[in-house]
């Protein structure tokens, strides 16, 4: 089968339509064209003639735009899918009977309600697939470990960053990471499992890392990449229903055989919780992965506060866990706020350590669009858009109800390429939509919140809001999920006063009062169970208190409501959530343990005090999304600006796509600001047994010969491998060296090192600590290079002859301990 671009695949599209007999070919580089050309060879019901015709007119669009629009193409349309549609207007395609068929052209679409202020169609910049972003490029190098999951580069520097600063991470820390949407997260994961973190030895690298999840479906494609990338069995997602499948994940769990693990907050601090604790007693829970981590802040307080009870959990297990196998925790998101980061620190800040790393840049793929309407003509307008903008789609709203009226509607339009998937989805049907989706059987999905959460399908082309989401940031995040490819997509949202008032409704979700949280905790604390000094477990499904409306009071939803004012609790500083305690789990109830920080807790003037603070800076963070919202859809900002504001000046680095204001006057755009790589905020240890190598101010020098044969390269491999285990991870190369690297760094290809081929040092992001520098011949070292430094150790090899610039022969003047390769090499092998 012929593999075609460009000219060459629309060439072939054309004679596909016009019925003639051909050669097998396909063309992944065009998705336009090759998904059409793998619909009309499909037999599938679900595939109308409507459904090819949009397809159709984005393959023109396309076309056009490679042609730069100087010469509209046109095409015969004869193929028996596709030969007796007739309602060619309704998609902007002028069409000319001919015998057998139609003569087909496309019109840009310029619908009266909105404004395009130019000669190009609204879906003209999403069908060309210009390319926005591009992944792996010349900043990428790739260190040697990422072939233990069958990579050669990051994809961006920001990936690089962030994933050395995982791996670094000490035990019983926390780090936070922000990288952008398409950048690869689950590579941080995905390498935990397979080359662990520095330091670890041998028989420590093993052990289970728990990857939390906000959906199943997002574990499951997790699950499926995992087992392409990392050779592993399944099962590896933790589902409702799959009995025997959940049976074994639990004792491989407490065996610590497990490796991955994906699974909801519910089934963590659920089912799944005896398991993970008897791994965390033999150490072998190597990490706690918190995923869209976000959502602890967003969905912990207001619903699912199970993703905040995961902060009791983790110090459950930590408590487990031996000396030097506490767990490391690493949560990852596309993008944080201000208020959802100081959640994440309060909650999961104890322990050895918490950091952050922010490597994200705005997005250049969208191309924003906003159609204010009333409720009269929103729906009919939404419907205009669903005829012309190009595949695959999205169409966002608030409710479940709304997601199945169009669902209907859709369907009843004559479109049979859609799914629909909200909370209420079956699990059955929610794997099917999720795998459809990403196997390019479905154009059109119509979802709530929680659909596309990290589902990587890179081509996403439109994501459609019939809805005003409660915050900017749901939105931004909802606009993700179209062009994860780095080549354009459009946003188009279509707002009515009543969905203002819906999202307003959702924005100030009720927050339990002062009054009414007092009288929970204080009949929760009444119940209690002295665990020993200031540490009590309280039962969770207790009634809230002793009034004759609350004794009665239990379920879920109570628990619910009991978890919320705990995790309120735990925000201000007065408790702190340690999980289950295990000498209760024998005992009817939902137990959880916490330690007292204020004696003057059931006191009405402490909940004053500490209490309504935080609820009143929660609000005015969710009011002050909502605002931005607000702002975006008034269309007087550039929503660089407005995300900037939104994720904090500094935090992100800023890029105009394309928008109201922007298209208008380009002068207006704002300028970009260049993505910098973040240095990890670790340092890496320096062990007794390494330091032992160097002279008092940590410097030593090593000088080399000529190198001839593959001998030298694999003893200098092996020394390597020896300074790796007495704890050195970072190697930077500065010129081109003698050595074979490939044969020298043979054993890193399942172990940590960073690896930085670098013009000077001052270019390192890699993070701080002890570090060999290869100079190949011909580079010259500054001497504050190799200048003696408190906060530096450093361990050079230069050729034997390297002169200082002074003049001087290097080993002459470099002051401190100097030593040939083979005498490194003994020293080492001691």
């Amino acid at each position: 089968m012929r593999e075609l671009v460009g000219a060459e695949a629309f060439d072939a599209l054309r004679r596909l339509l016009a019925g003639e007999s051909q050669d097998e070919w396909h063309s992944p580089a065009e998705p336009s064209i090759e998904r059409l050309r793998v619909a009309l060879g499909s037999l599938h019901p679900r595939t109308s003639m409507l459904d090819l015709a949009v397809l159709l007119r984005q393959a023109l669009r396309r076309e056009d735009a490679r042609r730069n629009y100087e010469v509209s193409p046109h095409v015969i349309v004869k193929h028996p899918r596709l030969n007796r549609f007739s309602s060619w207007r309704s998609i902007s395609l002028d069409s000319e009977p001919i015998t057998g068929g139609w003569r087909v052209t496309a019109k840009p679409w310029h619908p009266e309600w909105l404004e395009s202020g130019a000669r190009l169609g609204v879906d003209d910049i999403a069908s060309s697939e210009v390319l926005r972003r591009s992944f792996g490029g010349q900043d990428c190098t790739g260190d040697p470990f990422l072939k233990a999951i069958k990579r050669e580069r990051y994809r961006s520097s920001g990936q690089r960053a962030a994933v050395r600063a995982a791996l670094s991470t000490p035990p019983g820390a926390t780090l936070v990471v922000a990288l952008p949407t398409g950048e690869g997260k689950s590579m941080i994961f995905q390498l935990i499992h397979a080359v662990g973190f520095v330091g670890e030895t041998m028989a420590m690298n093993r052990g289970v890392t728990l990857v939390v999840v906000p959906t199943v479906a997002l574990g499951v494609n997790h699950e499926e990449e995992a087992v392409n990338v990392c050779g592993l069995a399944r099962p590896l997602t933790f589902q409702g229903g799959a009995e025997v499948a959940n049976a074994t994940l639990k004792e491989r769990i407490a065996n610590g055989e497990q490796g991955l693990c994906f699974a909801s907050p519910e089934a963590v601090t659920g089912s799944l919780r005896y398991a993970l604790r008897q791994a965390a007693e033999a150490g072998l829970i190597r990490a706690l992965i918190i995923d869209e981590a976000h959502l602890v802040d967003q969905w912990g307080t207001g619903f699912r506060t199970e993703f905040q009870e995961l902060s009791g959990l983790r110090q459950e297990l930590l408590a487990l866990a031996p000396p030097g196998g506490e767990l490391r925790t690493v949560l990852l998101s596309a993008t944080l706020t201000d208020q959802s980061r100081e959640t994440l620190r309060t909650l999961f800040g104890l322990g050895r350590g918490f950091e952050s790393l922010s490597a994200v840049r705005l997005r250049p793929e969208p191309d924003y669009w906003v159609a204010k309407a009333d409720e009269s003509v929103r729906d009919e307008r939404v419907m205009e858009a669903l005829h012309h903008v190009p595949r695959p789609a999205v169409l966002y709203v608030t409710e479940v109800g709304h997601a199945e009226a169009w669902n209907r509607a859709l369907l009843s339009a004559g479109f049979k390429r859609v799914g629909m998937l909200h909370g209420k989805t079956s699990r059955g049907d929610r794997e099917r939509i999720v795998a459809e989706w990403r196997d390019g059987s479905l154009d059109v999905v119509v979802g709530t919140s929680a659909f596309g959460l990290g589902i990587d399908y890179a081509h996403a082309r439109s994501v459609i809001h019939a809805c005003v989401p409660e915050t900017l940031d749901r939105f931004y995040q909802e606009v993700g999920r179209g062009g994860r490819d780095g080549k354009a997509a459009l946003s188009l949202i279509a707002p009515t006063p009543s969905d203002f008032r819906t999202a307003e409704r959702i924005c100030h979700q009720k927050v339990i009062s002062i009054e009414r949280g007092l009288e929970r905790w204080t009949a929760l604390f009444d119940g209690k169970r002295s665990m020993g000094g200031n540490h009590f477990a309280v039962r969770v499904d207790g009634s809230p208190g002793s009034s004759e409306e609350d004794i009665d009071m239990t379920g879920d939803w109570n628990a619910d409501w009991n978890l919320r004012t705990l995790a309120l609790m735990a925000r201000s500083g007065m408790v702190r959530l340690l999980g289950k305690p295990l000498s209760l789990t024998s005992e009817p109830g939902d137990w959880l343990e916490i330690e007292l920080l204020d004696d003057a807790h059931l006191k009405i003037e402490t909940w004053k005090r500490r209490i309504e603070p935080v609820r009143a800076r929660g609000q005015a963070a969710n009011f002050h999304n909502f605002q931005l919202m607000q702002r975006f859809l008034a269309g007087e900002d550039c929503p660089a600006e407005i995300l900037e504001e939104l994720y904090g000046r500094g935090q992100i680095a800023k890029t105009c796509s394309s928008c109201s204001r922007c298209r208008s006057n380009q002068v207006a755009r704002p300028q970009n600001t260049v993505a910098i790589e973040p240095r990890a905020p670790w340092s890496l240890p320096l062990p007794r047994l390494l330091e032992r190598l160097f002279d008092s101010d940590r410097r030593l020098l090593v000088t080399y010969g000529d190198v001839t044969g593959k001998a030298q390269s694999r003893r200098l491999g092996e020394t390597i491998e020896r300074l790796y285990r007495m704890g050195l991870a970072k190697l930077i190369l500065l010129g081109e060296a003698p050595f074979d690297l490939d044969r020298v760094l043979r054993f890193a290809e399942m172990r940590p090192l960073f690896l930085s081929r670098l013009p000077s040092l001052a270019h390192s992001r890699l993070p701080t600590g002890p570090e060999m520098v290869l100079v190949g011949h011909g580079h010259q070292l500054g001497e504050a290079t190799y200048s003696a430094h408190p906060d530096r150790t450093r361990l050079f090899l230069v050729p034997e002859g390297l002169k200082a610039q002074s003049g001087h022969v290097l080993r002459e003047v470099f002051g401190g301990r100097v030593l040939t390769l083979d005498e490194l090499h003994a020293r080492v092998a001691e």
